[in-house]
């Protein structure tokens, strides 16, 4: 391996497109295409046959994330479509020492008019040394419907590894379908340098959780109030706040907690309250 390493050593790429099929009214999945070692589960149909929404789960038959990997993932979801989209388990990111390495992540999303794309996946665990960058491009119709989320540890926390990886940086960028910016958002989470990473609130509270909706046509300072009133009565180890989005598109949400758990159902429980808001029925339980 040289010592300056500047160009990614392994690409690997998923494709996906679905549509809203005319006669069953059902999302199916017209387009794949998956590059080892990413594969893609079966679309599941977890609400009953007359539902709309598409389950479908990614697969890394990798170890994880190692330097010089770039995973590169396109979906396009067309009108009326809908889909729940997460992963099987876990995103490792392995030690990269040599300073010039990292690991990327790229997204293309496209989401046509009255589709829902909700996108959960499994927490990030970054290692020592490791660094990864995500790189999100959403392109939005102005009656779609979204809901990201993300949960960061900054290590193996059982083991006692906190805060030694080099960096984390995560960039989305949404646009309409003409691509006019309606918002961005950026988060580079520092790991050996972080000055703060002593601080009583990151080392009590150390799991980082994000997330972002886009709502149209809904009263989000309600919603923000009861998506923040969430914790009090069932996660009191939870600290959550929300902010709304610029020319009221919709919610941020920026979560911390010592347990990933607690994280993972404030999501669900989150993501349920904006089903339930939009009229849409509540999240089935979902096998791993």
């Amino acid at each position: 391996m040289s010592e300056e390493i500047t160009k990614y050593e392994r690409k690997y790429n998923l494709e996906l497109n679905l549509k809203c099929d005319r006669v069953s009214q059902q999302t199916i999945c017209y387009h794949q295409y998956a590059t080892y070692p990413l594969r893609l589960s079966p679309v599941f149909r977890l609400e009953g046959v007359n539902s709309n929404r598409a389950y479908l789960y990614i697969m890394n038959t990798s170890p994880g994330l190692l330097a010089g990997d770039e995973l590169n993932l396109s979906l396009h979801l067309a009108a009326n479509s809908n889909l729940y989209l997460s992963d099987q388990s876990a995103t490792k990111v392995h030690p990269m020492p040599q300073i010039s390495t990292k690991a990327v992540i790229n997204y293309q999303i496209e989401v046509d008019a009255g589709a829902t794309w909700e996108f959960v996946p499994e927490p990030i665990i970054l290692y020592t040394d490791s660094a990864l960058e995500q790189n999100m491009q959403i392109k939005v119709h102005p009656t779609a419907k979204l809901f990201l989320s993300e949960i960061i540890l900054p290590g193996r926390l059982a083991r006692g590894e906190s805060y030694q990886f080099r960096y984390y940086f995560n960039r989305l960028q949404v646009t309409d379908l003409t691509g006019k910016l309606l918002f961005t958002d950026a988060m580079r989470l520092e790991g050996k340098l972080n000055p703060f990473n002593n601080n009583k609130l990151f080392t009590s509270l150390p799991i980082i959780g994000n997330a972002i909706a886009i709502l149209p046509d809904i009263d989000l300072k309600l919603l923000s109030t009861s998506l923040e009133s969430i914790p009090e009565a069932n996660y009191p180890q939870l600290t959550v706040a929300t902010s709304i989005l610029p020319h009221n598109q919709g919610l941020v949400i920026r979560a911390l907690a010592n347990k990933t758990i607690e994280l993972k159902n404030y999501f669900r429980s989150a993501l349920n309250c904006i089903r339930t808001v939009t009229h849409q029925s509540p999240l089935p339980y979902i096998p791993k």
